[in-house]
């Protein structure tokens, strides 16, 4: 029996949590290739299998997109045309806002 994965997306597949168990060895090899596997169980997903570098590349997508939506809103602070001249509180603000520690 071949093992049956539902395209839903570029590289990206689904494949029931049964079928994943008894193909995970395959799947591995997919996943090292670049493929992103989605397992459902019962027809709800339930988890993600991704390379470490596929979740640290997108981890890092998601913190420049924030960057660049923090860069817009200080842009829009300083076009303003009644905006006051921004206090060092303001920048500490935007310089701690998203940070973890």
């Amino acid at each position: 029996m071949a093992i049956t994965l539902n395209c839903i997306g570029h590289n990206i597949f689904e494949i029931g949590a049964f079928d994943a168990k008894t193909y995970f060895s395959e799947l591995l090899r997919r996943v090292q290739s670049g493929a992103v596997i989605n397992i459902s169980k019962n027809g709800k997903p339930v988890a993600v299998l991704q390379s470490k570098q596929n979740s640290q590349n997108q981890t890092a997508l998601n913190a420049h997109q924030r960057i660049l939506e923090r860069g817009k809103k200080f842009r829009s602070m300083m076009e303003s045309s009644d905006a006051a001249p921004i206090t060092a509180e303001e920048i500490r603000e935007l310089k701690n806002d998203g940070r973890k520690y």
